[in-house]
């Protein structure tokens, strides 16, 4: 029988890491070698795990008390600092011990200490300051845990890894069997309107599962043959109609576009649908002017008879104005669906009515999900192989479901789905957040950042970190955080996209236009990439002390292959200013030839994407 689940705190993974690398024999020598205040180190390693023995509790209760939720995000920036200090000790400890001085120290620790290099030197001075200081920042938080009625929580954690099977990365879709043989008939006829190019719209609430009702339609096997082009585009809230259109016509041609001009594309792109009948989907449309729809729509007028364009979104003035043929509402589920899809991932292959206390529990647990597939979906996920009924009551009872959504943008299933998971997966899921919404990622993709940022343990089993972070990939998917999205891609959907960003706030930033943002804590920023990437738009980094991560993004592929200008002078002042970085990405700038000397001084940097500059 399993313990009690209980949600494990975002932090106490680095916790754990920081202590196992204070207690490391290089780091022992390290202090004992160089006559530093080894009692000093072990006085920080004892503080810490004071302060970890209550962070499930605090996990627990910020979600009620908001003066235990700052106390919580201010020490996750104070064991962030830690975790920075001790990456340059250890950096120190291992270049000793590279170099040799671990062995002589003994004999010749005068000597070597005053022919050291000075800056050497400042750095052995300086190193029991930075403790110290460090200390008492943290004393801090040890003196106000007593105050916010934070204790140690008594019980097993449960983070048994979820069993995977075939069948779990396989979209299960329950009480849509109507809905979709209603649309398919429209979808495959040629006279489902009085225009040739017909738009089939549906609508309804994030969460609800219109994406995957539109994915269904779109792999129909009969599409190939009924339609000789068929490309889907994500419009998404930012709408673009430059780059909805581009994403078209590099789909009917499958090469990449470099043009930027919305005239050019679009006679282009009529021209090759001229005459020919064609599937489209555009997927989450929020734009709700009908002269831009008039606009995006114009190159479709070529095609043959029979074409089709699938809308999705949550906005019913949208659908209105665009289609042609009956809107399609999709409605939440039944309560018999949402528990079937819930149990389905639950108990995988398992009967679920050879457990009936659970399957009681279960359907309580299914009602909370209001209807929505990704929420039961994602709970199933969190509940799978778990066979206790303590674990599935402590579910139905969180305080989670009563929070107001207002105060945390999230849906409450989803919320759950999050707080049960274990604190080194949360700290891989959160990371997720500088990735814009609809951004489709490769596993190695995520593999290589994870494991930059040291968010991956050496596997004690004697597995590679390559393979212990392809475990952490595969038991989100499994959890359903994140989604297939076609044959090697992935991708989050919406409403886990705002719950990553909601949770990750503070520490992980993602710019996506000229807007202002609060750069001073930050630790991982990626940024939407343009044509020309001057200085002004980096500004605000200057006011950044500890970025680790700097990740240019696009969400269309075929911008990987276009010529992208980025300021000499961001480069100097990136590898200059910011000695904490760990993942840097130049990847795309042809117009990056070298990289300055400062980057020596780049000593966590693990990941370095220097693909499509012209760097040889």
């Amino acid at each position: 029988m399993a313990g009690a689940l209980i949600g494990e705190a975002f932090i106490s993974a680095s916790i754990q890491v920081i202590c196992d690398r204070i207690a490391s024999p290089e780091f022992i020598d390290l202090f004992r070698h160089k006559k530093l205040d080894q009692p000093l180190l072990m006085k920080l390693k004892r503080t810490l795990l004071t302060l970890n023995a209550v962070l499930d509790d605090a996990e627990e209760k910020q979600i009620e008390k908001p003066a235990v939720r700052e106390w919580l995000d201010d020490l996750k920036h104070a064991v962030f600092d830690a975790e920075d200090l001790l990456g340059e000790i250890n950096y120190e400890a291992l270049r000793c011990k590279l170099e040799g001085e671990a062995e002589t120290a003994d004999k010749f620790t005068n000597k070597v200490w005053n022919f050291l290099p000075t800056s050497r030197n400042k750095f052995y001075q300086s190193m029991n300051v930075k403790i110290q200081e460090l200390l008492r920042k943290l004393e801090d938080f040890v003196q106000l845990k007593g105050a916010l009625g934070l204790t140690e929580v008594v019980g097993r954690k449960f983070s048994q890894r979820t069993p995977t099977t075939s069948l779990i990365h396989e979209p299960y879709v329950y009480g849509r069997n109507e809905v979709k043989e209603n649309l398919s008939k429209v979808l495959f006829s040629d006279d489902a309107s009085k225009d040739d190019v017909s738009v089939i719209t549906i609508v309804g609430m994030g969460g609800v599962g219109k994406t995957t009702l539109a994915r269904m339609l779109y792999n129909d096997d009969r599409v190939k043959e009924h339609f000789t082009f068929k490309a889907w585009a994500c419009v998404s809230e930012d709408y673009d109609a430059i780059r909805a259109t581009k994403t078209l016509l590099e789909s009917v041609t499958s090469k990449p576009c470099n043009t930027t001009d919305l005239n050019l594309l679009q006679v282009e792109l009529r021209e090759q649908l001229r005459g020919k009948k064609f599937l489209f989907v555009l997927d989450d449309l929020w734009n709700e002017k009908y002269t831009d729809w008039n606009c995006l729509q114009t190159p479709f007028t070529s095609g043959a008879r029979g074409s089709k364009v699938i809308v999705t979104t949550r906005n019913k003035n949208v659908a209105s104005f665009m289609q042609n043929v009956p809107t399609q509402p999709l409605e939440p589920l039944s309560h018999e669906d949402c528990w079937s899809l819930l149990a389905k991932h639950a108990f995988g292959n398992v009967n679920c009515s050879a457990y009936p206390s659970l399957e009681e529990i279960g359907k309580k647990i299914a009602r909370k999900c209001n209807g929505l597939p990704l929420a039961a979906q994602t709970l199933g996920g969190l509940l799978r192989s778990r066979l206790d009924s303590e674990v599935w009551n402590r579910v139905l009872n969180n305080s989670i479901w009563e929070l107001p959504t207002e105060k945390s943008d999230i849906l409450p299933a989803l919320g759950l789905s999050y707080h049960y998971l274990p604190a080194k997966l949360k700290q891989c899921f959160i990371y997720c957040s500088i990735f814009p919404k609809d951004y489709e990622f490769k596993v190695e993709d995520i593999v290589f950042l994870w494991m930059a940022e040291g968010l991956i343990p050496q596997a004690e089993n004697g597995d590679n970190m390559e393979e212990v972070a392809k475990e952490y990939f595969d038991e989100l998917l499994s959890r359903s955080l994140f989604q297939t999205s076609g044959k090697s891609s992935f991708v989050m959907h919406d409403l886990i996209n705002d719950l990553a960003l909601f949770m990750s706030k503070g520490f992980c930033s993602r710019w996506e236009g000229r807007e202002s943002h609060e750069v001073e804590r930050v630790r991982h920023l990626s940024y939407a990439r343009e044509e020309y990437d001057v200085s002004l738009k980096f500004e605000q980094l200057k006011e950044a002390k500890c970025l680790r991560t700097f990740l240019p993004t696009s969400l269309n592929p075929y911008n990987s292959y276009k010529n992208y200008y980025l300021s000499k002078k961001v480069v100097q002042d990136l590898l200059s200013s910011h000695r904490c970085l760990r993942a840097l990405s130049l990847s795309s700038y042809r117009n990056v030839t070298q990289l300055p000397d400062s980057i020596k001084n780049l000593i966590h940097l693990r990941y370095l994407d220097l693909s499509g500059t012209a760097i040889e």
